[in-house]
C-alpha cells in the first residue's frame, strides 16, 4: 500500500514543470516521504499536510547544480552533495578534522572544495532549520526541511564518498552516453531503482531509531565513513552483473538487485531515519513551537525556485520540452519495466 501511494505521489509531483528535471532522482523522493512516516507526533502530522512540497523539492540541490549560473543566489556549489574522503586521507580517515574550520588550516580551502563539503553541509542547513522553526517561518521550515534531506540522503550513498565515484579507477564500465546506464554511479542510484521500483518504493526506515542527535555533524561523519566501507561491494555487484549483461538491461538490474538489492534498501532507510531525526533535532533545539495546523506551502515563488528568471515565453518553451522529454522518458522505463517483469517470470540467470 505504502509502496503504491508513493507512486502516486511521484507521478503526481511530474505533472508540475518544476520537478521534470529530476528525472531519475526517485530515491530523494522516498528519502523525504519515508522521513515523514517515522517522525513522531506532533511533527509527524505537520509534515504530513506538506507532505507534496517537501516530498517534490527534495530535488531542488540536483537541478540548482544543473542550472549553473542561473541557480538561485542561496544555492551552493556543487562540493556540497559529496565528500571524497580518499582525496584527504587514508582509511579510516582519523586525519581529517571533524569542523569545517579546523579542516580548512589543515588542507587548504582550494583542496577542501575539490574533495567536498557534504558533512559541513548538513551541518548548517541543520542550524538554519533551527533558526526557522525558532522564527515560525513555516515556509523557510518546509524549504530547509526538503532541502537537508537532499544532502542527508547523498551521504548514504556510498559513491558520494570516494574519488572513485565514477568505477574509473576500478574497471568498471562507463558508457559514452547520457542517461541511468552511463556509470555504476548512475546505475546504483538511478538505473536500478527505476528498473525495479517495487522493491524500493515502499521501503520505510523505524520510527524508533529516530530521536534527537547530540551532535548532528558528528553523526553525518558516521554516516559517511560508514557509506565509505560499502563502496567494494557496490563495485564488485556491478562488474559481476555488467559481465552478466554488457547491455544493461533486465538481467543486469536483476543481478545488481541480488547483489546489492538489500544494501540499498537498508541506505535508504538510513537516510530517512537520519532525515527525521534531524528534522526532530532542529525543532527540539528551537524549544519545540507549536506547529501550524494547516498546509503552510503549495509552491515556491519563482525567484526562490528551481527555474531560471527570464521571459516567460523562454521558461514556456523550457517547460514544455521538459515535458516532451519526461513522456519521452517515461514510456522508455515503462517498457524496460515489462521486459523486466517478463524475464522475472521466466526465471533469472545464474
Amino acid at each position: 500500500m505504502r509502496g503504491r501511494k508513493l507512486l502516486v505521489c511521484i507521478v503526481g509531483l511530474l505533472l508540475f514543470p518544476g520537478v521534470l528535471g529530476a528525472w531519475g532522482h526517485r530515491a530523494h523522493f522516498t528519502v523525504n516521504h519515508g522521513a515523514i512516516d517515522v517522525l513522531p507526533r506532533p511533527l509527524r502530522d505537520f509534515y504530513h499536510l506538506n507532505r507534496p512540497f517537501v516530498v517534490r523539492h527534495a530535488v531542488d540541490p540536483d537541478l540548482w547544480v544543473e542550472m549553473g549560473d542561473r541557480a538561485p543566489a542561496h544555492a551552493p556549489p556543487a562540493a556540497a552533495h559529496f565528500i571524497d574522503l580518499d582525496k584527504l586521507d587514508n582509511a579510516p580517515f582519523d586525519g581529517i578534522p571533524k569542523t569545517y574550520a579546523a579542516a580548512v588550516a589543515k588542507f587548504g580551502e582550494e583542496r577542501i572544495a575539490a574533495a567536498g563539503t557534504l558533512p559541513w553541509e548538513i551541518a548548517a542547513r541543520t542550524e538554519q532549520l533551527t533558526d526557522a522553526f525558532r522564527e515560525a517561518r513555516w515556509e523557510d521550515v518546509l524549504k530547509h526541511s526538503a532541502w537537508i534531506g537532499h544532502f542527508i540522503a547523498d551521504a548514504t550513498v556510498p559513491l558520494h564518498t570516494t574519488k572513485n565515484y565514477k568505477g574509473q579507477f576500478s574497471g568498471n564500465v562507463i558508457l559514452d552516453e547520457r542517461g541511468p546506464n552511463r556509470t555504476v554511479h548512475h546505475r546504483l542510484e538511478w538505473g536500478l531503482l527505476e528498473a525495479l521500483p517495487e522493491h524500493y518504493d515502499a521501503v520505510v526506515g523505524r520510527p524508533e531509531n529516530v530521536k534527537p542527535l547530540d551532535d548532528v555533524l558528528a553523526e553525518a561523519w558516521r554516516t559517511i565513513r560508514t557509506s565509505y566501507t560499502l563502496i567494494p561491494e557496490v563495485l564488485n555487484a556491478d562488474r559481476e552483473a555488467s559481465g552478466l549483461d554488457a547491455s544493461f538491461g533486465p538481467r543486469y538490474y536483476h543481478r545488481l538487485d541480488e547483489r546489492v538489492g538489500e544494501l540499498v534498501k537498508r541506505q535508504l532507510e538510513r537516510s530517512q531515519e537520519m532525515v527525521a531525526s534531524v528534522w526532530l533535532t532542529a525543532w527540539k533545539d528551537a524549544g519545540r513551537p507549536a506547529l501550524p495546523a494547516v498546509r503552510v506551502i503549495r509552491e515556491l515563488p519563482a525567484s526562490e525556485g528551481k527555474e531560471p528568471e527570464g521571459p516567460s515565453g523562454t521558461v514556456t518553451r523550457v517547460v514544455v520540452l521538459l515535458a516532451l522529454l519526461g513522456g519521452l522518458a517515461a514510456l522508455g522505463w515503462w517498457w524496460m519495466r515489462r521486459r523486466v517483469r517478463r524475464h522475472g517470470q521466466g526465471g533469472k540467470d545464474g
